[in-house]
């Protein structure tokens, strides 16, 4: 008995060592947070709040994420599922695509009563950084000039030029933009629903996708921006490395990056799918090398970003002034953007400010905290390279110090949609998740065509 209870222990000491050592210094980072912003009581209780939700996903992360570089046999999924079901995920997609558009017509219509037309309802679309991807795709970056256009170098180039045959061929760079992020979408859908397929059964990943459609924010992914695109590219790219499709993963991911900068960050699962799939005995040494190869192509992809940066700009780090200068982005910490959130909503509820309110830091909190706590909860059910994945996103993306477009940003981020369908296994659960996702994907749909600072 004496030495079962050593080895149980020998088994949790590393777990507990990972734990206690993150802890620290995530406490640590809070307290010299804490010290060098002076932050409001309400400011400072939300930032805890937010550290406190992440360090605990991240701790009951941990021990399963050191058990994938021990069990190597993964149990691939035999549930047998509907004939004809990526069809049918595709066509339920568009469906949403056009509910959504519907939708977005008829609250433009009572919003605009005789000045409704139909091209008003492709219009309302070209918002946001809409313009900005469209302006570069019509005439690429520029070096001098309109300031306006020439920061637009900080949009990364992949899916302007994804649209651009589209739109040599309509004519129309709105209804190009517009047609990719609309075909870009269901497809993602598809390759959402087979990645998960290699792990669960047909019900769960079907509601994973499910719970793609309802979250809010949903219609950026009809809007000509490259939410649509990044999430297929994403998906595509894991989906292949994990049935050990090298050259196509290594392809999918480099134009990832080359379209988002956080496509950078599939180098997390990726490279712990492939410590995962080839331990150091037993090893296909063909194999292992081409898995090196891919992981090296996702850099790469940004490499060819930063090569247009210096062509434009004479320095391949120009964005990252751009950011600075215009937008006030530098990358800061994560609970940092629920203080300063929550300091600005307070400020609206004083001033009165219902399109701040309603449209920017309220739906900005409450994705920001809805995740956290989704994953504090879940992140011991995930797949431990989607975890990873999830905490590195979650901290590079939300940790600017000026972030507008949290919901946006953590829309495209799929393990959202996959922590929802592990929480939500009973009926009751998955009832109480539509009728609460449901409504506020509508608000949300509302103070977007009501321009009510929706980023």
């Amino acid at each position: 008995m004496e030495q079962e209870t050593e080895k149980h222990s020998g088994e949790h000491l590393p777990a507990w060592s990972i734990s206690i050592a993150g802890t620290v210094g995530l406490g640590t980072a809070f307290v010299l947070w804490l010290i060098g912003e002076r932050p409001a009581v309400t400011s400072a209780i939300a930032a805890a709040c937010s550290l406190a939700l992440f360090v605990i996903g991240c701790i009951r992360f941990v021990p399963g994420f050191l058990t994938f570089f021990t069990e190597r046999d993964d149990v691939l999924s035999d549930d047998p599922e509907p004939k004809h079901i990526l069809p049918a995920v595709a066509m339920l997609a568009f469906a949403v695509e056009v509910l959504l558009f519907g939708i977005a017509a008829l609250a433009l219509f009572l919003r605009n009563g005789n000045g409704f037309t139909l091209r008003s309802t492709v219009e309302i679309w070209r918002s946001l950084d809409s313009a900005h991807y469209l302006d570069i795709m019509r005439e690429w970056y520029i070096s001098d000039g309109d300031w306006g256009r020439v920061v637009q170098l900080v949009f990364l180039p992949g899916y302007p030029l994804a649209v651009y045959p589209f739109y040599r061929i309509l004519g129309t760079d709105i209804g190009a933009g517009i047609l990719v992020s609309s075909a870009a979408f269901p497809a993602a859908c598809c390759v959402l629903y087979r990645l998960l397929r290699l792990d669960w059964g047909h019900k769960r990943a079907f509601r994973a996708v499910l719970m793609l459609f309802l979250l809010p924010g949903g219609f950026f992914f009809i809007a000509p921006m490259s939410e649509s695109l990044y999430l297929l590219l994403a998906l595509s790219a894991l989906y292949c490395f994990r049935r050990k499709h090298f050259l196509p993963a290594g392809l999918f991911g480099a134009y990832c990056a080359f379209t988002r900068s956080v496509g950078l960050l599939l180098l997390a699962p990726v490279v712990l799918e492939w410590i995962h799939a080839f331990p150091k005995e037993n090893t296909d040494r063909k194999k292992w090398a081409c898995g090196i190869l891919t992981i090296l192509l996702i850099p790469a992809g940004f490499a060819a970003y930063l090569w247009i940066n210096r062509t434009v700009s004479g320095n391949p780090l120009q964005f990252l002034i751009y950011q600075r200068d215009h937008w006030s982005q530098r990358l800061g910490w994560f609970f940092g953007t629920a203080a300063y959130q929550t300091k600005y909503l307070i400020g609206c509820i004083d001033e009165g400010n219902r399109a701040n309110l309603l449209g920017l830091w309220l739906p900005n909190l409450l994705w920001h905290f809805g995740t956290l706590g989704l994953f504090a909860y879940a992140s011991k059910k995930l797949r431990p390279s989607y975890a990873a994945w999830f905490i590195a996103y979650f901290a590079i993306a939300i940790g600017t110090t000026w972030l507008l477009s949290g919901p946006r940003y953590l829309l495209a981020m799929p393990v959202v949609a996959m922590m929802l369908a592990l929480v939500t296994e009973k009926r009751w659960q998955q009832w109480l998740a539509a009728l609460i996702l449901v409504p506020l994907s509508i608000l949300y749909l509302i103070a977007f065509i009501c321009r009510w600072q929706v980023w």
